[in-house]
């Protein structure tokens, strides 16, 4: 690199010289350009040390080209949604299914008496993850919920149930509806 600098800052003075355009002091300048370039500088002398000593060091070849990884990264993508898209609807499913609201009304149909004679008293969810469908939200005050239940004596049910707070923060709840629907179309009422 540095021999072809210094091979072409010669060859344009050279043409220049030949020109008559330089004086003799430039002249003079050139012999000495022309006398370091015969003989190797000391940076030339380091680099073909080191050459000499790693010839791996100085292999000269193409780049490899680097690979089209667009498709990887669309896979990459698509994966990634997904995953998170699934997380996310199972961990708002957990949600609303530990939530005081879900809890308590599994709690109080337990008690009932009429759903002891239907279903048994060990009332539950059909699985240990259910899809709780509906929304629970404290802050607007409303709870609209519905899951699958089954009892010991194994016949399924559908629990729903419906409340709304009234006033403000602090207000109290209503609950509108709250009944256990069974698969013959009966409704077992769990409110008080």
């Amino acid at each position: 690199m540095l021999l072809s600098h210094i091979s072409l800052a010669l060859a344009k003075n050279r043409a220049a010289v030949a020109a008559g355009a330089l004086g003799r002091t430039y002249s003079t300048q050139l012999g000495a350009a022309a006398a370091a370039a015969s003989s190797p500088s000391a940076l030339q002398q380091k680099w073909e040390a080191a050459h000499a000593k790693n010839p791996a060091f100085a292999v000269e070849r193409d780049l490899p080209t680097p690979k089209n990884r667009k498709r990887e990264i669309g896979l990459f993508m698509v994966f990634a949604s997904i995953t998170w898209g699934a997380g996310s609807i199972i961990a708002f499913n957990y949600q609303r299914m530990t939530s005081t609201p879900v809890t308590a009304a599994l709690f109080t149909a337990r008690h009932n008496d009429e759903v002891h004679e239907v279903l048994g008293p060990q009332l539950n969810f059909t699985s240990a993850f259910p899809w709780i469908s509906g929304d629970i939200s404290h802050l607007k005050g409303f709870v609209e919920v519905e899951f699958d239940v089954v009892g010991d004596k194994g016949n399924p049910g559908r629990l729903v149930l419906k409340s709304r707070r009234t006033g403000k923060q602090n207000g109290e709840w209503k609950t509108t509806e709250f009944y256990i629907l069974m698969a013959d179309g009966r409704k077992i009422d769990c409110g008080e």
